[in-house]
């Protein structure tokens, strides 16, 4: 588990680092404890416990299976899958129609996201939270395309090389005519007159 533990720390810091507003907001964040779960997403009860340093990058986090006491300096932020997707679909949606009129901007809150502690603290970790899947979500539509380039250039590149097994089995029958006649032509040839 400590595996784990230590590659969602610091993918979560590597996003933290590439993004100076984003760093700021997680300094607002610094010594309060978040509590992360995602009840539908894995197959049983996680808890992620984690602790923001002072420079705004997450100092630990701890993975649970038992349930962490809630605390009036505790952030609660549950994620549900329904959250996740329509944070995809909304990504997607995005990239497949990009109307430049659409303000982009719409409540987390009744997608799947909730959040409890303190007022303030919601609104900082809601804009976290829709920083990160969507960050998320635009590296995997990336990565998607990328391959699917990928593909379409190689099978292009490599298209003239690449036989169908019928055209070889085609052109094997006609080259073995073609040596059959010659070898009978040959063996005529050698014959006296």
């Amino acid at each position: 588990m400590n595996g784990l533990r230590f590659v969602v720390r610091d993918f979560i810091n590597r996003q933290l680092e590439n993004d100076e507003p984003f760093l700021l907001q997680t300094k607002m964040l610094s010594g309060k404890k978040i509590i992360v779960l995602m009840p539908d997403i894995f197959p049983a009860a996680v808890f992620f416990d984690i602790q923001i340093g002072p420079d705004g990058l997450v100092d630990d986090i701890g993975i649970t299976d038992k349930v962490i006491e809630q605390s009036e300096d505790v952030l609660k932020i549950i994620v549900a899958k329904k959250f996740i997707i329509s944070r995809m679909q909304k990504v997607v949606s995005g990239f497949l129609s990009p109307d430049e009129s659409f303000s982009g901007r719409s409540s987390l809150f009744g997608q799947g996201l909730k959040i409890e502690g303190d007022v303030d603290d919601i609104q900082i970790v809601g804009d976290i939270v829709e920083h990160l899947v969507d960050r998320i979500a635009k590296k995997y539509n990336d990565v998607k395309i990328f391959k699917e380039n990928l593909t379409k250039g190689t099978t292009l590149f490599f298209g003239d090389f690449i036989v169908r097994k019928k055209d070889f089995d085609q052109q094997s029958r006609t080259l073995n005519e073609l040596m059959e006649r010659l070898k009978n032509l040959e063996k005529e040839l050698k014959v006296p007159r």
